[in-house]
C-alpha cells in the first residue's frame, strides 16, 4: 500500500510538471502573440499615415480627365465605378460638354 502512494505521488509530480511546462508553453506563445498585434498595430498606423498623405496629394494634384487642367474642388464632378471607386474626374462645364 505505501508503494501504491509513492506511485501515485510520483505520478501528480509528473502531471504537475506536465501541467506547468503546457502552461509555460502557452504563455510563451501568448508573450509571442502580444508582440506581433503590437507590430501590426505599428504597421496599420503606416500605413494609414500613408494613405492620409497619399489623398492629401491625390486631393491636390487631381486634373480633369477632358481638358487635363488642375480642378477645384467645388467645380468638380467624380465619376465612381459599381463599387465606389473614384474613375475619372471632370469640371463641371467639361462634363457637360460631354453629354451635348
Amino acid at each position: 500500500m505505501l508503494e501504491r502512494m509513492e506511485t501515485g505521488e510520483h505520478l501528480n509530480q509528473e502531471n504537475q510538471d506536465d501541467l506547468k511546462e503546457r502552461v509555460e508553453a502557452t504563455l510563451y506563445k501568448l508573450r509571442e502573440l502580444r508582440k506581433r498585434v503590437a507590430e501590426l498595430k505599428c504597421k496599420c498606423e503606416e500605413f494609414r499615415e500613408m494613405e492620409v498623405q497619399r489623398f492629401e496629394n491625390l486631393k491636390n494634384t487631381l486634373r480633369c480627365d477632358k481638358c487635363k487642367h488642375k480642378l477645384d474642388p467645388e467645380d468638380e464632378v467624380i465619376i465612381k465605378d459599381a463599387n465606389g471607386e473614384e474613375r475619372s474626374h471632370y469640371h463641371r462645364e467639361c462634363f457637360q460638354e460631354l453629354f451635348k
